[in-house]
């Protein structure tokens, strides 16, 4: 729940625009050997940059959550103060003025203790449901890693829960929601591993390798769905799909949108 700690504080150089950046980077005894090589890590690259930028957020997101509620309660103590204040005033010209008419005070002690002590229920409230959500939140994160949203959003798809219901849940009800999405239970242990073949060759030819598609992880997820949702599992299909490419994509794929 992450900025870059080190900040380079060099200047960038300069893209040349004659400069074949290819011939320069791939090759024998260069940074790439090949062409296919430059392309991975371009994409590793991209990837690990929406991390940094997700972080990033992140982290503005908390700071705005703690100012508003410095704000909130600097607030609460101006008025309290305010209030004292203008009872003290309403004394002293109640002292000065003992002869005259004795006039009812603006404010209502009882009223003012009522306003801050509402104002402070409201404020435990918002930081219990905080604190809920980031336990739920924590679980997830412990049990399918930092990319946990693609397996909760199956996992709720399949309940016919919606994203609002699942954050509602979890900053009201997280015990419920931990139940309900199998959080309490013990994560599987087993290495992830391909199912059996049925048959072996017994002759010289190697047999065929199945490739691990998306259709190979429905069938998986039907079959054992402790197995694939487990974090191992998790992994190794986002890595068979940064592998495979559109080749990954079968089944009923394109139906999840």
């Amino acid at each position: 729940m992450t900025d870059n700690l080190l900040d380079d504080k060099s200047d960038p150089q300069p893209v040349d625009p004659n400069k074949n950046y290819l011939e320069e980077l791939v090759g024998d005894n260069k940074k790439f050997k090949t062409p296919e090589e430059l392309a991975r890590g371009k994409y590793e690259s991209d990837t690990y940059i929406r991390f940094l930028e997700k972080g990033r957020d992140e982290l503005r997101d908390d700071y705005l959550k703690l100012k508003t509620e410095y704000d909130s309660r600097a607030k609460l103590e101006e008025i309290v103060t305010k209030l004292t204040t203008q009872q003290q005033l309403a004394s002293s010209e109640h002292t000065l003025n003992a002869k005259e008419e004795v006039k009812q005070p603006q404010y209502d002690p009882k009223e003012i203790e009522s306003l801050v002590s509402s104002k402070i229920q409201e404020h435990e409230l918002t930081r219990r449901q905080e604190d809920n959500f980031n336990v739920v939140r924590n679980k997830l994160q412990q049990r399918y890693g930092q990319n946990y949203k693609d397996a909760v959003k199956q996992q709720i798809d399949e309940l016919g829960i919606t994203e609002s219901d699942l954050n509602e849940m979890a900053r009201k009800q997280p015990k419920v929601l931990i139940r309900t999405l199998g959080l309490d239970q013990e994560a599987p242990k087993e290495d992830f591993q391909a199912p059996p073949r049925s048959q072996q060759r017994s002759d010289n030819f190697a047999p065929s390798t199945q490739k691990r598609t998306w259709a190979f992880y429905e069938k998986l997820r039907k079959e054992d769905s402790n197995l694939y949702y487990s974090p191992k599992t998790q992994v190794q299909m986002h890595q068979d799909h940064a592998n495979l490419g559109k080749e990954f994509e079968d089944g009923t794929w394109r139906a999840l949108g």
